[in-house]
């Protein structure tokens, strides 16, 4: 509408009041509503004592807008992916909200969903209230029969999980999972004899702990006592309604436990930071795949060479051993996020003969 003043009526936009604004945009509000019945609607306003008036078309309505429709189609694609379910999954297509009413909208959803028929049963003005309503009602304790199978259920913004050698990040609940949720994991020492373990709970995306936010950290001691990668400790993660997220970690042997409890998990960051954090983990997605390949790839060395060296005399040959030795010395001094993807398989693949048997 500005421009169209601007450069037909030679209107000076500077000089308009904010009470102009206003009218400038209930008459758009009105447009809007016309072009979703009408192929073209008249415009009129009244400005600075002056009548305007001018065509609208919603062909033109559709082409400034097909950011923002695109946009919309982007939090359905996102909303799939993140559900892991496929457009062939979904029973129905409910619109909510008054801009659903936009022809260009009902479209594409119908074109995305392979030109399926839109719910249009539910009122898209009333929806969210009522669902708020409901819920409502949830909370109170009052049921009704027509919401008896109702259950509404928050998930996790984002990835909850502790810090591994190489400062990585190890996922123990993953993102979206439905709260309240209680998961757990086994880890182990990575130095011969350590006696404690440093315990760092993160959330995010990305492989890498410094790239994610860090919640809070706690110490186990006396853990068993031994070679690296023999003593098992249970961390568990139990996170409930109100983010209140507690990390207990065990020991199987000694039985030792120890533990912390973050009152801020998954509401701490703002939706702006959490958007930002998504987008980066988007964006660095292939990146951050090799890095997670190479630490898998890593751990399978360490792991077959500690069952060389641990294993009894003469169960494996003395080049074996050697291999072994040298494989150890080689991840103790590596960084998974800089060092070769052709230098780990080498190692891999020279560990692996020895098992082939």
């Amino acid at each position: 509408m500005k421009a169209e003043l601007s450069k037909k009526h030679k209107l000076d936009i500077s000089t308009l009041t904010a009470k102009d604004f206003a009218k400038m945009k209930a008459a758009a509000e009105r447009a809007k509503r016309e072009l979703s019945s009408s192929q073209s609607t008249t415009v009129d306003v009244n400005l600075c004592g002056e009548d305007y008036s001018f065509q609208a078309t919603r062909e033109k309505f559709e082409n400034i807008n097909s950011t923002h429709f695109n946009r919309c189609l982007d939090t359905v694609k996102a909303t799939l992916k993140d559900s892991k379910i496929e457009t062939s999954d979904i029973d129905e297509i409910v619109l909510v909200g008054g801009s659903t009413r936009v022809p260009r909208v009902q479209e594409m959803l119908s074109e995305f969903f392979g030109g399926r028929q839109l719910c249009r049963s539910i009122n898209p003005d009333e929806a969210v209230a009522f669902g708020a309503a409901v819920q409502g009602a949830i909370l109170s304790g009052v049921r009704h029969s027509a919401c008896q199978d109702i259950v509404l259920v928050d998930v996790t913004p984002l990835s909850l999980g502790i810090e591994v050698e190489g400062r990585q990040m190890s996922v123990i609940i993953p993102r979206n999972t439905p709260i309240p949720c209680k998961k757990q994991d086994m880890y182990t020492t990575t130095e011969d004899y350590e006696e404690a373990i440093d315990v760092r709970i993160f959330e995010g995306e990305r492989p890498k702990t410094a790239d994610n936010h860090m919640l809070g950290d706690f110490t186990i001691d006396g853990i068993e006592r031994a070679k690296r990668g023999e003593p098992k400790v249970l961390v568990s993660f139990s996170l409930d309604s109100n983010g209140i997220l507690e990390v207990t970690a065990v020991d199987q042997k000694t039985e030792v436990k120890a533990d912390c409890k973050i009152s801020n998990a998954c509401k701490g960051l703002s939706p702006e930071d959490i958007e930002r954090m998504l987008k980066e983990a988007d964006q660095n997605a292939k990146a951050d795949a090799e890095l997670v390949k190479k630490v898998e790839i890593k751990s399978e060395i360490e792991n077959a060479a500690l069952e060389v060296t641990m294993a009894p005399a003469g169960e494996f040959p003395s080049e074996a051993l050697q291999k072994a030795e040298e494989a150890l010395n080689f991840i103790d001094s590596i960084d998974a996020a800089t060092v070769a993807m052709e230098s780990l398989k080498l190692h891999h693949r020279e560990l692996n003969r020895y098992f082939e048997n």
